[in-house]
């Protein structure tokens, strides 16, 4: 008949690693590779969280720059539409503004009986 031993682990022990190395030492064996499996999944994890922010912060970044880039053509496309500088661009070209009314042409519509 086999004596059960009262496991009387103490601090020391533990710092020696006997729970590593005694009888039924299979079950820690697996209680510690369980708990490096944890820490090496909450470590990639951590680090993939990571680079999602970084990339994240980076998109934020291209975003503003395109929107300031938007507000800069905005501005000078508001600026092309004004009257004056459609003015210098046409004299620039040869078309000048005339003096002269232009001529309004209407045609009468008769009707017409069968």
């Amino acid at each position: 008949m086999a004596k059960n031993k009262k496991s009387n682990i103490n601090f020391k022990d533990i710092l020696k690693g006997k729970f590593l190395v005694d009888d039924g030492s299979l079950q820690n064996w697996r209680f510690v590779m369980y708990l490096v499996f944890l820490a090496f999944i909450s470590i990639s994890s951590s680090h993939w969280v990571d680079k999602k922010v970084v990339k994240i912060n980076k998109l934020d970044e291209d975003v503003s720059n395109l929107k300031a880039q938007f507000t800069d053509a905005h501005r000078l496309l508001m600026k092309m539409q004004l009257e004056p500088e459609i003015m210098k661009k046409s004299e620039a070209i040869g078309i000048k503004l005339t003096d002269e009314q232009p001529y309004v042409l209407i045609k009468k519509v008769y009707d017409q009986e069968p």
